[in-house]
């Protein structure tokens, strides 16, 4: 019998070996030895295994192929063997034909039962931490020299999947639902606060919503021509959506002397490029009080005068007949799951279609989608129907993703979520 490569002692490979070689004709048919590693990953436990073995998910067989070509996700349907496990657990993946796939991390919940962290088998320790935080830090830096405000961590696209850190000046904002980096806490935030500038730490992690270090309520940020405060209380995930950052920049080409919308405004970024672009007059529209209120203090910073703000359904404002040069639709995820798809498609559709008819003639949309499950062709499909039911020609101008501080990785199209289409209306 060839070397057994699963971490399992020897006990484990001698009645390994007494079943195959019971069995010699069909001890290689996949099935049978799908059998055999669920006979043994679920019924022999100490001493035949020892605690500091790593504990094993074998796959069904061909199931490694996706994951093989950097695919970070083991789904639950691909498992032939899972062991009692706990959720966030450090776990080894294995192919149905022994061959080690990578070391990853456990979720009890969803369809994903592993995500992949390394294709080795180093042990998952500070270090591994330090590495990975200093990799992306190293690239953040290259993006964005002189500033210190981006995102630091971009979950699968920075080897820590499942895993968001944004970087505000000497504040790291940390949020994932994964019981892992719960379990890892201590060892991620020690690394965190010894980084160069970082005096504070805000976790949201599963059972641990709190500060680390000096806790800040309010922290304002210069990045680019901009200035901005945040309030860490009431801020939406985990502060100002820097994945949007180059494309607040796409605006000032349409802005000047023009009159703006900007829906779903949030803290205002959208308004405050366009004004400071020269915009004869900027409207934002969102139905929070907090984020009107930030958005309002954030045109106060920047020295600017013709911006308002509306605390309203940006749907009603749209049916009220009011004409504008730009418009901008940056709304919050309409698909949070993929039985939303659908009716997430049918709503984008819909206020594209309200905005393209309360647009002036050559006005500009500026129309972003930040739903993972929609893809960009579906997108698009809806922003040509939202056209065609207006009554409006539309020209595609221009497509944008996320800012470079959300890398995407080409084995996972789920990492390329956001969607910015700059469309001329006729």
């Amino acid at each position: 019998m060839d070397e057994c490569r699963y971490p399992i002692r020897r006990g484990c490979v001698v009645l390994a070996g007494l079943v195959f070689h019971r069995n010699p004709i069909n001890f290689r048919a996949p099935p049978f030895r799908a059998g055999v590693l669920c006979y043994l990953f679920t019924t022999l436990k100490e001493p035949y295994m020892t605690k500091s073995v790593i504990p094993v998910i074998a796959l069904k067989p061909k199931e490694e192929r996706r994951i093989l070509r950097g695919h970070l996700w083991v789904y639950r349907n691909e498992v032939a063997v899972t062991p009692e496990l706990q959720d966030g657990d450090v776990v080894d993946v294995f192919a149905a034909n022994r061959r080690f796939i990578g070391r990853g991390f456990y979720q009890e919940k969803g369809g994903i039962a592993v995500r992949i962290l390394i294709h080795h088998q180093n042990d998952i320790d500070r270090s591994f931490f330090h590495n990975s935080l200093l990799r992306a830090e190293s690239l953040r830096k290259k993006m964005f020299p002189g500033s210190s405000v981006y995102r630091w961590v971009y979950g699968e696209s920075d080897g820590l999947p499942g895993l968001i850190i944004d970087r505000y000046d000497s504040v790291a904002v940390v949020q994932s639902e994964c019981a892992f980096y719960t379990r890892h806490c201590d060892a991620l935030t020690a690394e965190l606060l010894d980084s160069d500038g970082v005096e504070s730490v805000l976790l949201r992690l599963p059972g641990r919503r709190e500060w680390v270090g000096t806790e800040v309520a309010e922290t304002a940020l210069h990045f680019e021509d901009v200035q901005a405060k945040l309030n860490f209380g009431d801020a939406q995930k985990t502060g100002l959506f820097l994945d949007q950052r180059c494309n607040w920049q796409r605006i000032r080409t349409y802005a000047q002397g023009a009159s703006v919308l900007d829906g779903y405004c949030y803290h205002g970024m959208w308004s405050i490029h366009a004004a400071l672009a020269g915009a004869k007059s900027v409207v934002g529209v969102d139905t929070s009080p907090a984020a009107i209120t930030h958005a309002r203090e954030n045109c106060v910073s920047n020295g600017l005068e013709n911006c308002f703000f509306e605390q309203e359904d940006l749907e009603v404002k749209l049916a009220k007949q009011n004409r504008f040069d730009v418009i901008v639709l940056d709304p919050p995820a309409f698909a949070k799951h993929r039985t939303q798809t659908r009716k997430a498609l049918a709503r984008y559709e819909s206020i594209n279609r309200l905005a393209m008819n309360a647009l002036h003639a050559d006005g500009i949309l500026i129309s972003c989608s930040c739903s993972h499950f929609v893809t960009m062709p579906d997108f698009l499909e809806s922003l040509k129907r939202a056209a065609a039911k207006s009554g409006r020609q539309a020209q595609l101008l221009e497509v944008h993703g996320a800012a470079p501080d959300h890398p995407v990785l080409l084995a996972m199209p789920e990492t390329a979520y956001l969607k910015c289409a700059v469309l001329r209306i006729l």
